[in-house]
């Protein structure tokens, strides 16, 4: 692993080497985009200056699908409704880990984490469609 990392760092401007490896919090200012607890909905970004690429990780949580459900998940996963105690930083893990060891292969790009705290689901599939235009999803 050292010289993954040897390598990676050779490979990654000099002057861009010594940046912050945390993702800072950026809360959106749309009174629409909120959490579930009307709680300010947000994201963490780390911006890799002189990379042109993005990873982009929603975080998951499941949903509540009534107010029983919604009451006991507000209980026992408040993290996953609300904003209000976020940190203002977060170290990135894993495929969003700063560390060339850690991560070879995404350790340099922009990365944003998008925190769960809405309790809806999102999907990824879309239908085929025969129209002759593209369609983007």
């Amino acid at each position: 692993m050292a010289q993954v990392k040897s390598l990676a760092q050779s490979l990654y401007p000099c002057s861009a080497q010594r940046l912050d490896h945390d993702m800072r919090l950026r809360l959106l200012e749309n009174a629409s985009a909120t959490c579930n607890d009307g709680s300010a909905a947000g994201y963490y970004m780390k911006e890799s200056k002189g990379s042109r690429r993005w990873l982009i990780f929603l975080e998951g949580g499941w949903y509540c699908f009534n107010k029983e459900s919604c009451d006991s998940r507000y209980e026992t996963m408040r993290r996953l409704m609300s904003s209000s105690q976020w940190p203002a930083t977060k170290t990135g893990t894993g495929i969003l880990s700063p560390l060339p060891e850690e991560n070879p292969h995404w350790w340099n790009a922009n990365m944003v984490f998008i925190p769960y705290c809405s309790s809806d689901v999102w999907s990824g599939a879309s239908p085929k469609t025969n129209q002759s235009h593209q369609e983007r999803h």
